[in-house]
């Protein structure tokens, strides 16, 4: 999982660097899918006790935790590389938030915690705001002296796909109609200051749903009243 890239970053310092992919899809209703693809150097599948281990750590993760209706997950080789990934669907985005007490989350090494970062999410005045914070620049001793040329094309992405545009965030670029935001950090940058991911966006509202309800209660209303109409004019004849 993407957590786990910070723990094995210790054991590379002199070796081929890494690249996370994630991915995130919110509907209207805060349900969602996300999907997560890593690149991970062997010296680091190694220190983190072989792919085995890190493909137990999380199964047991995504087992122990409710908040996620569903999960895949694909582990292969490439050259001196283990590609991972990973999908995952959700109910309730704002449940998420919890699954980071999970007993099995805290299993997960100490660094994991500044890949995922801090999260704010707030709902106000009809607006869902949403800001996190990713700090990797204690997390790995030394990284200051890791050379560019070795952090050459490698890459933080996230990219998220709201349900409507977004009236502000702090993006790098965006895509249909701002509603799909796309932040891409080189790792060089992310070693050297801390990363900040923002946005604001109306809080969508669920016409179908509102549609259906207020049609059944018409439909209600209607048979109530045909009810008293029926019973009134019998109690006249």
């Amino acid at each position: 999982m993407i957590r786990l890239l910070i723990a094995c970053l210790a054991a590379l310092l002199v070796s081929s660097c890494l690249d996370s992919h994630e991915e995130v899809w919110i509907n209207a209703d805060a349900s969602g899918k996300a999907r997560v693809q890593l690149s991970l150097p062997t010296s680091a599948v190694v220190a983190n006790g072989g792919e085995k281990e890190i493909r137990s750590m999380i199964i047991n993760y995504f087992e122990s935790t409710p908040a996620f209706t569903s999960y895949a997950l694909e582990t292969s080789f490439l050259q001196d590389q283990l590609k991972i990934d990973l999908t995952m669907t959700f109910e309730n985005a704002f449940d998420l938030k919890d699954s980071i007490s999970s007993p099995e989350f805290q299993k997960l090494p100490d660094a994991a915690d500044d890949l995922l970062g801090k999260f704010k999410a707030e709902i106000q005045e009809r607006k869902l705001t949403f800001h996190r914070q990713i700090d990797l620049t204690k997390t790995i001793p030394g990284s200051v002296f890791i050379p560019n040329e070795q952090l050459k094309d490698h890459k933080l992405v996230t990219i998220i796909h709201l349900p409507k545009a977004a009236s502000s965030h702090n993006a790098h670029s965006i895509e249909n109609s701002g509603k799909t935001l796309i932040w891409s950090t080189p790792i060089a940058t992310a070693f050297r200051d801390p990363l900040s991911q923002s946005f604001i966006m109306p809080l969508p509202i669920p016409w179908i749903k509102i549609g259906s309800t207020a049609l059944a209660v018409i439909v209600l209303i209607g048979a109530i009243f045909y009810y008293i109409h029926s019973k009134n004019k019998s109690k006249r004849i």
